[in-house]
């Protein structure tokens, strides 16, 4: 009886086990791609070879901290106009604007917490037509470049210091709507 007991039980364990593997679905391995598009009839899967499938490349302008996304330029204290270490980044972000011209930007102008609200919304403003006009003499087209101004009502960074102050003093790049 034993015997059987033994026998039963490797038998309804094996059952199990392949129970278990008929109901595993098989993974798709990870050296797999997306397809983009087969239009031509091929059979061969394309990408974009970015390693980013599905991605629109223009998307990428505005992740924050990429090396293809547009930057932040920063300003001094009570100040619109541009500092020369912003022009470098400003180059770039309008050679990357020019390579998307179906994508329009908008620029938006920030300010720190010191001022009244009026007079912050005016500097965010002017901080922003300074980057947009920028933009314009270095080739954008001025009719894909909005701008607005939040004043100080977006903070950067939280504080009442100069540290978080000069990261609130910024005009920031974002898709417009």
């Amino acid at each position: 009886m034993a015997k059987f007991s033994k026998l039963m039980t490797v038998s309804l364990a094996l059952l199990l086990v392949v129970g278990m593997m008929a109901g595993c679905q098989r993974k798709k391995p990870l050296d797999t791609f997306t397809t983009l598009d087969d239009d031509d009839g091929t059979g061969v899967e394309r990408t974009t070879g970015d390693g980013l499938p599905g991605m629109n490349l223009e998307d990428l302008l505005f992740v924050p901290g990429s090396e293809y996304g547009l930057q932040t330029v920063y300003f001094d204290y009570n100040s619109d106009t541009l500092r020369g270490d912003v022009m470098d980044t400003l180059r770039s972000n309008a050679e990357k604007i020019k390579q998307f011209p179906g994508v329009a930007i908008q620029i938006a102008g920030h300010c720190d917490e010191r001022g009244t609200q009026e007079y912050n919304m005016a500097l965010g403003e002017r901080r922003a037509l300074a980057v947009r006009q920028y933009l314009i003499q270095l080739g954008v087209s001025g009719d894909r470049v909005v701008t607005i101004s939040y004043g100080k009502e977006f903070p950067a960074a939280v504080g009442s210091n100069e540290a978080a102050w000069s990261k609130n003093r910024r005009a920031e790049f974002n898709r417009a709507r």
